[in-house]
């Protein structure tokens, strides 16, 4: 399968299960204006990284008092949840070969264990996007040449089978800063539902539940919401895999402009799928990747958080810095 027909193909399997034709996609109205160059000049390649500082630093380690790490990672394993929008199904499978691998060596007889890992590993489990995961088809399609990322950059540009040049996971520092957790989930007093939008005003309540508003979000946090739905992690993968709820367009939007770092949930978007408008898919991805440059976390473990009633905390984050890779696997954990 060539490339042109195997991307085709998956965004029509995608439009299938959003109810959409083709037809339908093509008269969608969501293209936004010309969202480049970036505030931060048009080489620009971090994005809202370039809101961290040693202020931002020094911020985050004033609010570290008991020396106690909340993980907010989950285990990456063959049996959790690996969601996919095309019928191309995704895969991890990590093998140890040999019993053990290598050995024995030398007169003390050391032997030892490697393992491989194979199929799908940026984009599932706990995972962080980087600005190369999302475009937006600016022009004609199929047309590499108006497939815009992050500042405008062309797919043609920066992007092969063998990575991208340019937006790639390598280029994203190590991330220490105030981390934020608004709990939805607990305002609303129950799980959210699949397709089920988060307000404006949700976040603004669920805030004030924690004795917390909006004046407690900086430049440069990493700002966290519960939904819930973490819940059915292998306890209902399927259900999991279905949809998600997420943060409604005028949410993202308030999200943006409170100008984080990067926003984190406890599902695999950060918008409900499916959403009201099925002309309009994934818009909150496009907002903060494509348009602000802001970066995106997923499936993340907010429970001992949670059960400790800590909504801010030091955040540290250290992608794997694969090159031209659009994500990484996360461990990323909370310090208070």
């Amino acid at each position: 399968m060539d490339r042109e027909k195997g991307w085709c193909g998956g965004a029509r399997a995608l439009m299938l299960w959003l109810g959409l034709t083709t037809a339908g996609a093509a008269t969608a109205a969501g293209v936004p204006a010309q969202w480049w160059p970036s505030e931060w000049g048009p080489d620009d390649e971090r994005g809202a990284l370039n809101r961290l500082g040693p202020a931002q630093v020094l911020a985050a380690a004033a609010l570290i008092r008991e020396g106690v790490v909340y993980d907010m990672g989950r285990v990456f394993e063959e049996d959790m949840p690996l969601f996919s929008l095309t019928p191309q199904k995704r895969k991890y499978t990590l093998s140890v070969p040999g019993a053990p691998s290598w050995g024995p060596l030398g007169d003390n007889k050391l032997v030892w264990n490697e393992d491989y890992i194979s199929g799908h590993l940026t984009q599932d489990g706990t995972q962080f996007d980087a600005l190369a995961h999302m475009a937006t088809e600016y022009g004609r399609h199929g047309d590499l040449n108006e497939l815009r990322y992050y500042n405008g950059l062309r797919h043609v540009d920066i992007g092969s089978g063998r990575g991208f040049s340019k937006l790639g996971v390598d280029k994203v520092s190590p991330i220490f800063t105030r981390g934020i957790l608004i709990d939805v989930a607990a305002y609303k007093g129950r799980m959210l539902d699949r397709s089920e939008e988060i307000s404006v005003a949700d976040l603004q309540a669920a805030l004030a539940r924690q004795g917390m508003s909006e004046a407690d979000i900086h430049p440069g946090d990493a700002l966290f919401y519960n939904t819930g739905w973490g819940r059915l992690w292998k306890v209902d993968n399927d259900k999991f895999n279905s949809g998600t709820p997420g943060l409604d367009v005028r949410a993202g939007e308030w999200v943006a402009a409170k100008q984080v770092v990067l926003v984190g949930t406890d599902n695999w978007a950060v918008e409900a799928i499916p959403g009201p408008d099925p002309a309009n898919f994934a818009p909150n991805h496009q907002k903060f990747l494509v348009e602000k440059g802001i970066y995106i976390m997923e499936n993340l473990d907010f429970s001992a958080l949670i059960d400790a009633g800590v909504y801010e905390f030091a955040f540290a984050f250290g992608a794997l810095p694969l090159r031209g890779a659009t994500g990484s696997p996360a461990r990323p954990f909370a310090i208070r």
